[in-house]
């Protein structure tokens, strides 16, 4: 019984796969900005990214990280995304977007900006 429940966990990990930190904190960020959630944004994010201005990012693939080593064994990552996003008209595009990230000390991701390259 033990080695048939083991079996079903490792095959449930494999399964759901396994997210690093730093996309999982965009997923947030993205999932928290698409109803303009300030108050649930402000651990993950010094900055907002208005849904009415912006867009909602219904989906994204990290195509690049670059990383930039701080004092204090802080961490600054810019991450090239690949992004579709669909305006307040409804229109959906396909998008590059620029976001930074910065790791603290202990660990924690927030992210810190974000750009429209052109």
């Amino acid at each position: 019984m033990r080695s048939l429940l083991a079996l079903l966990l490792a095959g449930a990990t494999v399964t759901c796969g396994w997210m690093p930190a730093d996309e999982q904190v965009l997923r947030l960020f993205f999932e928290r900005s698409r109803i303009y959630d300030t108050t649930r944004l402000a651990p993950i994010a010094s900055v907002t990214f208005n849904p009415r201005v912006e867009g909602i990012v219904e989906r994204f693939e990290i195509l690049a990280r670059d990383d930039e080593p701080l004092e204090d064994g802080r961490l600054r990552r810019q991450a090239r995304l690949s992004a579709t996003v669909s305006s307040a008209a409804g229109r959906r595009s396909e998008r590059t977007l620029v976001v930074t990230l910065e790791r603290d000390a202990a660990g924690g991701w927030k992210v810190t900006d974000f750009r429209w390259p052109t």
